[in-house]
């Protein structure tokens, strides 16, 4: 068993080996010693002491007195003297007592009295059952008792200890497996039914292992849509050279247009998965300053408006003025600058897009996008802030997105100590909220 489990074992059970052997010492040393006389041999005084009497009242004052004498004694006493009539009868009338007294193992004497007629009566008494070995004082009964003490301590030191050190030893195999690269171990049960701090501890390492394995799942998805979406511009570039080296020289600029595109996708590809993994390692410390973000999603607003076409409803800003807030600018930014170009692409050429921006209790702002396209399937809302996920493939290609948008902005949000989220809206089109702590978040760094 592990070193652990012994260290609790020896400790309990020599603990509770010590405060026996003081006890004991202690009842032997001062109690038995500080006794004027031994219990049996106070008894034994006691019971002749009585029986003298009770000869002298049968001759002084007969059966009668002799009765009262006997109903009058201690009880302890009393359950060890009888008296007999003439006629064998008990003056108490307790016969099946004697009768118990005399099959014990309890030394039995008898003894002929007269009273003052001459008539004979019989006294009987009865010692106390001697104590049994483990009861009786001296050494030899102490000795058994701190035997018997020794026994049961240490059947329920080893059932403590089993009960302490299991638990870890489970653990601790779970955590070297998770060490190993095991991410699909769990502690289960039945320690994570326990309803103690084990039970916790259980249930947070399982937790911890799902997240991990959840987190490696998702790195190599990212690598596998990496390596897809890489691969899909360098074949077309391709056959674009291939073509253009078998076309005339006046169809040559066609193709090199097309190779042109083809390189500046790839080239936006890159840059995005760049800023994914810079977002979500958190290796770039963050500028935080203090600035209006009412101010920056106005600027935001008026670069986005005087780029669209004059065909298309302005984006609408509403808000609570001003909106301090401590953070990185550039960074929120990118954040809104990725939602409100995506609500543009997804509520069409007539669609509208309106921003709100408030506080709540002056400790958080809240930034809602609102788009008035079709909307997110519910079994997506869930995913639509996963690096490359798409609703809509076709769409997302078309529009040339490559679903990384919603992740940096996500992964940049949780940076600040906020929290992002979407649903659907009533009266249709998505809506995208955003919640960031007014103050800057500890530890994210300056």
């Amino acid at each position: 068993m592990p070193r652990l489990f012994w260290r609790l074992f020896l400790s309990m059970w020599l603990s509770i080996m010590a405060f026996a052997v003081m006890v004991s010492w202690i009842n032997q040393t001062f109690i038995i010693r500080n006794a004027v006389e031994e219990p049996t041999v106070a008894f034994e005084l006691n019971l002749n002491r009585f029986k003298t009497k009770l000869a002298r009242d049968l001759k002084q004052g007969g059966e009668r007195q002799v009765s009262g004498t006997l109903r009058s004694l201690p009880r302890g006493i009393r359950n060890h003297i009888f008296v007999l009539d003439p006629d064998g009868r008990e003056l108490l009338g307790r016969e099946q007592m004697l009768k118990k007294q005399k099959k014990g193992r309890a030394k039995v004497a008898s003894k002929e009295l007269r009273d003052a007629q001459g008539k004979v009566y019989t006294l009987i008494s009865a010692g106390r059952l001697p104590p049994r070995a483990l009861l009786a004082p001296g050494p030899q009964g102490v000795g058994m008792r701190l035997g018997v003490a020794a026994v049961i301590s240490a059947l329920v030191s080893f059932l403590l200890a089993r009960y302490l050190a299991a638990p870890l030893g489970q653990l601790s195999r779970a955590s070297r497996q998770l060490a190993t690269g095991d991410l699909a171990v769990r502690v289960g049960a039945p320690l994570d039914q326990r309803k103690d701090e084990f039970g916790q501890l259980a249930l947070d390492m399982d937790e911890m292992a799902a997240r991990l394995q959840l987190l490696q799942q998702a790195n190599q998805q990212l690598l596998r849509d990496v390596s897809h979406e890489l691969r899909s511009p360098l074949a077309r570039l391709r056959v674009a050279l291939e073509i253009a080296r078998n076309k005339d020289q006046s169809l040559v600029a066609e193709e090199l247009n097309r190779i042109e595109l083809e390189s500046e996708r790839l080239e936006q590809l890159i840059d995005e998965v760049l800023g994914l993994l810079r977002e979500s390692s958190g290796t770039q410390d963050l500028n935080f300053q203090q600035f209006d973000l009412v101010e920056m999603l106005r600027d935001l607003v008026t670069t986005v408006n005087y780029e669209i076409s004059s065909s298309r409803q302005p984006v609408e800003l509403q808000h609570d003025s001003p909106l301090i807030i401590d953070a990185d600018r550039e960074l929120l930014w990118r954040v809104f600058e990725n939602l409100l170009r995506n609500a543009m692409i997804h509520s069409g050429e007539d669609g509208a897009v309106q921003i709100h921006a408030h506080t709540v209790a002056g400790t958080e702002i809240q930034v809602r996008v609102q788009d008035s396209g079709p909307g997110i399937p519910d079994q997506h809302i869930d995913r639509i802030f996963e690096p490359f996920y798409r609703v809509d493939e076709a769409r997302n290609r078309h529009s040339g997105g490559h679903g990384l948008g919603l992740a940096i902005a996500a992964s940049a949000v949780r940076r600040h100590g906020g929290r992002i989220s979407a649903a659907n809206r009533r009266d249709g089109g998505l809506e995208v909220l955003v919640v960031l702590p007014t103050g800057q978040v500890q530890g994210s760094g300056a």
